[in-house]
C-alpha cells in the first residue's frame, strides 16, 4: 500500500523533462534503445533508487517508453510506484533463471527489429564486461549520456543537497563536542552516525570515515576501535543524505594542540581553499580551476603530499559510495567547462605518512560569482 513514505524526492514533470534530454541525445546518436543498469543514473531519470539484489536495467525507447528488468522479487518495488514514475512497467527474473537471456529477450520483444542499442558499459558493475566485449559488439556504449545531463543540478537537487549539508556539518559539531581523551574512534563515530540520522539523514551510501593520529593518512581508513590521545589529529568525514542526495564533509580535530606540522599542512589547504573560491568561475576548464588550488599548494612547497583532485561533483549517489566522479570533477587535464549549478565537495588535501590527512574542506554550489556554501559552517580546525 502506497504511503507519503513513497513519495518522490521530485515533482513528475522533473523526471519527464530528465526523459525527454536523453532522448534528444539518442536521437542525436541515432540510438533506439538504451539499457541503463547505474543505480544513480536510473534513480535520476525516475526516482526510483534500487539496492536490489541481482542485477537491475531500465530500457529507455527512443518514444520515451520504458521497462524495468530486475529480480522478480523486487519487482514489488516498481508496482508499489504504479502511477508515480514514469517508467512502471516490469519483467520479473525468477530465481534461478539467466538473467541476460530474459534481458536479451525483453530487449528484442519491446524493441523489434533491427534497432541500434546503446548500453552502459563504464558502471562499477559492467566494467569487466566493457573491457571484454568484442570491438565489432553491434552493441554502442551508452555511458556518460545520463551522466551528461547530470552535471548540472536543478534548484531542487541543490535544495536537497543543501539539507544534507546542514545534517553533515551538525554530526562534525557533535562529535567534536564529544570529542574527548580516551575515547575510541569507535565511539566517536557512533556519536557522529547518530547525529546525522537523529537530524533527518536518509540513508547513507556508506558510513562516515572517523579516525585518528598517523593513520589518517591512509586514505579512507575508518574506525578501529583505537583510543584518541591528546594532540592526535582527528579527521571526520560524514556525507548525510536527503533522497539519496549525499552532501560529504571533511572536518580536522583535536584535544590539545596538534604538532605544529599538522597546522602548518592545515594552513595551507586553507589557503589553497580560499584562493578557489576567490577566483573560480564558470566557463573555466575544470585543468584551469585545479590549477588555481594546486598552484598555491606548490608555491607553499607541499606538492609532494598533494595527490588527490582538488574537488568531485556531489549528488544522487548509492553505494558504495557518495562521489561523482565520472559525472564531473575539477582536476588537472581535464577540459570539462564548469557552469552554473553544478555541485561539488571542494577539498584541497594533503596526506603525509607518519603525520595524517590535513584539508579544508566545503561542499559547494558554482553560482556566476563563484562557490557558495552548502552546509552553513565555518571551515577551522577545531582544538578542544
Amino acid at each position: 500500500m502506497s504511503t507519503d513514505y513513497d513519495r518522490l524526492p521530485f515533482q513528475p514533470e522533473e523526471y519527464l523533462a530528465r526523459r525527454d534530454a536523453l532522448r534528444k541525445l539518442m536521437a542525436e546518436r541515432g540510438i533506439d534503445a538504451c539499457v541503463l543498469n547505474s543505480t544513480e543514473n536510473m534513480y535520476y531519470l525516475t526516482g526510483f533508487g534500487s539496492l536490489a539484489y541481482g542485477a537491475t536495467s531500465l530500457i529507455v525507447r527512443a518514444d520515451g517508453k520504458a521497462i524495468w528488468v530486475m529480480r522478480l522479487t523486487e519487482l514489488s518495488n516498481i508496482r508499489a510506484l504504479k502511477g508515480k514514475i514514469w517508467a512502471d512497467e516490469g519483467v520479473g527474473v525468477p530465481d534461478g533463471q539467466d538473467y541476460a537471456t530474459v534481458l536479451a529477450r525483453t530487449l528484442a520483444d519491446f524493441v523489434p527489429g533491427t534497432p541500434v542499442i546503446a548500453a552502459e558499459y563504464g558502471t562499477v558493475q559492467m566494467a569487466v564486461a566493457g573491457f571484454l566485449r568484442p570491438k565489432d559488439d553491434a552493441v554502442l556504449n551508452a555511458s556518460g549520456l545520463v551522466e551528461h545531463l547530470r552535471r548540472i543540478k536543478s534548484p531542487a537537487e541543490i535544495d536537497l543537497l543543501r539539507k544534507a549539508g546542514h545534517i553533515a556539518a551538525q554530526s562534525c559539531l557533535d562529535g567534536f563536542a564529544a570529542l574527548q581523551e580516551g575515547m575510541t574512534d569507535t565511539e566517536l563515530a557512533m556519536v557522529v552516525s547518530d547525529s546525522m540520522m537523529a537530524n533527518g539523514s536518509h540513508r547513507p551510501a556508506k558510513m562516515p570515515n572517523v579516525c585518528a593520529g598517523p593513520r589518517t593518512a591512509r586514505a579512507h581508513v575508518t574506525w578501529c576501535g583505537a583510543p584518541i590521545s591528546r594532540g592526535e589529529l582527528v579527521n571526520i568525514e560524514p556525507a548525510a543524505s536527503v533522497f539519496d542526495y549525499h552532501t560529504p564533509i571533511f572536518r580536522f580535530y583535536s584535544i590539545g594542540k596538534p604538532s605544529d606540522r599538522v597546522l602548518r599542512l592545515f594552513e595551507v589547504c586553507k589557503e589553497a581553499l580560499d584562493e578557489g573560491f576567490a577566483r573560480v568561475r564558470p566557463g573555466m576548464t575544470a585543468h584551469e580551476a585545479a590549477r588555481i588550488f594546486e598552484g598555491v599548494i606548490e608555491r607553499r612547497g607541499f606538492a609532494e603530499w598533494m595527490v588527490t583532485r582538488p574537488a568531485y561533483s556531489i549528488g544522487g549517489s548509492f553505494p558504495p559510495g557518495w562521489g561523482e566522479d565520472n559525472v564531473m570533477a575539477i582536476r588537472r587535464e581535464h577540459d570539462a567547462i564548469l557552469e552554473e549549478g553544478m555541485c561539488f565537495h571542494v577539498t584541497p588535501c594533503l596526506y603525509e605518512e607518519g603525520v595524517g590527512c590535513v584539508g579544508a574542506s566545503m561542499p559547494s554550489v558554482l553560482t556566476a560569482t563563484g562557490f557558495q556554501s552548502l552546509s552553513g559552517d565555518e571551515v577551522v580546525f577545531g582544538v578542544k
